[in-house]
């Protein structure tokens, strides 16, 4: 898929702090969506307020609510749920633990499913990364299957980092040595 195309799932290019949660709130604007995350549900809706969206945890632990990360198949078929009861709006945060269960051909086959798929329903899904969690030649794959999320409409109050695009190992080693007085969140 080349750039600028229309696509129904598109990358949110994070570093630290992370507003992926707080910018998918702003982006629904009222209306349900449904977060799919590596981080425990009742974390993230104590800490970033989405109590009105449905939650599915990647997880391996069993929950009626976690997804297994090692089972690619089972996501598409959860979106496909999600979207045949009415939602329109997803994200997903934990692009990078699925990666530690599958390769990056499988995620994007997976990827290219769950967008095709939004196409048909007028849906959409916002993926966060964090592109110093990947390695170059998955970045790439991922640059070049799928847009980035914009987030100018959105953006009032929050600070992002300036990853637009892809960046090469000198540059990461480089940003590294300079301490900006960022903290992880978990």
């Amino acid at each position: 898929m080349e750039k600028g195309v229309n696509a129904n799932v598109s990358l949110l290019v994070e570093g630290y702090p992370r507003n992926g949660f707080q910018i998918f709130s702003k982006y629904l604007s009222g209306d349900d969506g449904v977060c799919i995350t590596r981080l425990h549900p009742e974390y993230v809706v104590e800490k970033y307020g989405l109590a009105n969206s449905k939650f599915h945890w990647l997880s391996g632990v069993k929950h009626k609510d976690a997804l297994c990360p090692k089972n690619l198949s089972n996501l598409v078929k959860q979106v496909r749920t999600e979207v045949k009861v009415g939602h329109k709006k997803f994200f997903l945060d934990g692009l990078e633990y699925l990666l530690l269960w599958n390769d990056m051909n499988k995620i994007v086959s997976a990827l290219k499913d769950i967008d095709h798929m939004l196409g048909t329903s007028k849906g959409s899904m916002i993926i966060s990364i964090d592109p110093l969690t990947f390695e170059e030649r998955d970045l790439k794959r991922l640059w070049g299957a799928f847009p980035q999320f914009d987030t100018s409409p959105l953006n009032e109050g929050f600070q992002h980092s300036d990853a637009t695009a892809p960046v090469d190992k000198g540059q990461i080693g480089a940003d590294l040595l300079v301490s900006k007085g960022l903290t992880a969140t978990p």
